[in-house]
């Protein structure tokens, strides 16, 4: 479902993986990534050498990808990159991808830090780019992302 606000906003429903909320600007993933040798938890910084984003900053984003690419180590080091403070404030995803998301829970659970994670649907998802300030909210039965009146913000890093 599609809402339009009196500002402007549109807020679709999403499905919840990952309870929480984060306001950031949109870093959109055109290729999955592998966080193993692909993403610096030090930094935030994409750092696998054929990415097509390889040098973008994840730190503070909503991160917008299809789905990572890769073993269960992607939630070590996602978890990793959480507990350093460079990771994301929010995650959507095209599809469900559930060792994305246990690397989030551990980040919770261990590090205190909360990233919602949601799935939006394709024909929503596919209309995500680079720079639009989103906020994510998810609960244990729903979510929702909105892209904020103004929608497109200054991206820098890149």
């Amino acid at each position: 479902m599609t809402t339009f606000s009196d500002s402007s906003e549109q807020v679709w429903d999403a499905a919840p993986l990952v309870p929480g909320h984060g306001v950031g600007t949109t870093l959109v993933l055109s290729e999955p990534l592998n966080a193993w040798g692909g993403l610096d938890p030090t930094t935030g910084l994409i750092v696998h050498h054929s990415h097509p984003q390889r040098g973008a900053d994840v730190t503070g984003t909503v991160l917008v990808l299809e789905e990572t690419r890769g073993s269960g180590t992607n939630a070590q080091v996602l978890a990793q990159t959480w507990a350093e403070g460079h990771g994301p404030v929010a995650v959507v995803l095209a599809r469900a991808d559930y060792v994305l998301c246990v690397g989030a829970v551990v980040s919770q659970e261990l590090y205190g830090v909360t990233c919602p994670v949601v799935v939006l649907d394709a024909e929503h998802h596919g209309t995500l780019t680079d720079g639009l300030q989103v906020e994510v909210e998810a609960s244990s039965g729903s979510a929702t992302v909105t892209v904020l009146a103004g929608g497109r913000q200054p991206f820098s890093g890149r």
